[in-house]
């Protein structure tokens, strides 16, 4: 439910449109499957870490572990940086979705995000910075409700979108096959990688789960269970509503050919809007109000995850010391997660308002490819992880191993995680998403120098 949760925001309701509209149906979708399958090393390789690691703010601990171990001297800085590279592009994917729910509200109340006044998109996203942050100051159980409520009810979304999709007149699967926006210019497979830094976007935060291994019963084989449940449930997911989405018809792109919509209308396609074109307007508002629940409920899980992540590099004495104290009555790392909730509110805040000028035109799909960029760099950082500690630390316990004996197939499940990532980040990104992603990472360096500095004057 964890993992699930923290996964399905926004992307799985709103994505699909413009990546259908840029790549076209089949390739599209095959992008979506060659995510997930792209994904099972990655999985292999975090349930392996999170059986090794049942502690608190996991993906921070991994990584700082391996790199002190793997390079004596420089490890400890190089382990930080990964831990703040996963910590802030989880913030600059919470404000991506912020950014997304700006955009779905503008369209319901205003018809588009263009015509909307420009003090609403910050409202939006200051209201859910708020509400995700609220929600995560209750205890643990009470939390762990909370995300259970929300998950189960994004399932079921997805199932009733998909019935909603096949009483539709004009549906059908030979849409696929005869998309509406295609031939588009490039090969096939050029159309596919277009979109695929985008899909594979899509499956981060797999590891959320192992965040909260200290507050989970038998984590070291809970969590790496839970790591390929997600995997399989959200593949199904994105899957199944993209092939539904792509299956309606007529289909044709926006004015600003950005998107896809309905011919000879402006309802787009994305899942809270085809709801109301099929289901009339009662149906499509309360699938926006549950696709508003959902980038709900996926902040506050990410919100919750990323918590214990600074609470694990306070511990580490790299990060402010508040972050890791516990309030007394809840459990909770409080402090983090206020200091959290502006980091979010900043940063999607400074992306909507710059997409007004002509740097980017919408704040949504920028953050959305920038967070892509640096959550493959995190990923790439599993693959070389795994690996050192099987040499380091080769009789440390590992109730999950990837291959019984010797470690010939944890250096192809790494070699093919690093490569399928990296040629994600590095052959689909533009250059202006990468170069964004690399100044938020060196954006790491003054903190840990400075905390680096604060330790050593005291120990002095």
């Amino acid at each position: 439910m964890l993992g699930v949760g923290s996964i399905i925001g926004s992307m799985a309701w709103l994505i699909h449109g413009p990546m259908l509209a840029r790549s076209g149906a089949l390739a599209a979708i095959v992008a979506w499957l060659i995510a997930g399958v792209m994904s099972l090393p990655l999985a292999l390789i975090l349930m392996e870490l999170a059986s090794m690691f049942p502690q608190a703010g996991g993906p921070y601990v991994y990584k700082f572990y391996a790199l002190k171990r793997l390079v004596p001297g420089s490890g400890e800085m190089l382990g930080f940086l990964t831990g703040w590279l996963f910590w802030i592009a989880i913030i600059v994917g919470l404000a991506c979705m912020a950014n997304g729910l700006a955009n779905l509200l503008a369209a319901a109340f205003f018809a588009s995000a263009q015509a909307a006044p420009i003090w609403f998109a910050p409202l939006v996203i200051v209201t859910l910075s708020v509400v995700a942050t609220v929600l995560n100051l209750q205890t643990v159980r009470t939390a762990a409700s909370i995300n259970i409520v929300f998950t189960l009810m994004k399932v079921a979304m997805a199932v009733v979108f998909c019935l909603l999709v096949l009483i539709h007149p004009g549906a059908s699967l030979d849409n696929l096959v005869h998309c509406p926006v295609d031939p588009l210019p490039g090969s096939f497979w050029s159309k596919v990688a277009s979109v695929f830094m985008l899909a594979m976007a899509g499956f981060s935060f797999m590891e959320m789960t192992g965040c909260m291994s200290a507050e989970t019963r038998d984590a070291s084989k809970s969590v790496p269970r839970a790591v390929f449940l997600t995997l399989l449930t959200v593949t199904a997911i994105y899957l199944v509503i993209c092939i539904s989405i792509a299956s309606v018809a007529p289909l044709t792109l926006s004015a600003d050919k950005t998107t896809l919509v309905l011919l000879g209308s402006t309802v787009q396609a994305n899942c809270p809007a085809l709801a109301g074109a099929i289901a009339g307007p009662i149906g499509g508002n309360l699938f926006t109000a549950a696709v508003v629940a959902s980038i709900v409920g996926c902040g506050f899980t990410a919100l919750l995850g990323i918590s214990r992540v600074s609470y694990s590099m306070a511990k580490t004495k790299l990060f402010p010391r508040q972050f890791g104290q516990l309030c007394p009555k809840t459990g909770v790392p409080k402090y983090a997660l206020w200091f959290q909730f502006w980091c979010m509110t900043i940063i999607a805040l400074a992306a909507s308002l710059l997409s007004h000028t002509s740097l980017f035109p919408d704040a949504y799909t920028f953050l959305a490819e920038v967070f892509g960029f640096m959550y493959a760099f995190v990923a790439m950082l599993y693959g070389i992880c795994v690996v050192s500690l099987r040499y380091s630390d080769p009789d440390m316990e590992r109730p999950f191993r990837i291959g019984k004996r010797g470690n010939l197939l944890v250096w192809f499940v790494a070699s093919l995680t690093v490569a399928v990532w990296g040629y994600a980040a590095f052959c689909c990104v533009n250059w202006v998403h990468q170069a964004a992603g690399i100044a938020v990472l060196l954006a790491g360096l003054p903190i840990y120098f400075y905390y680096k500095h604060a330790n050593q004057g005291v120990e002095n």
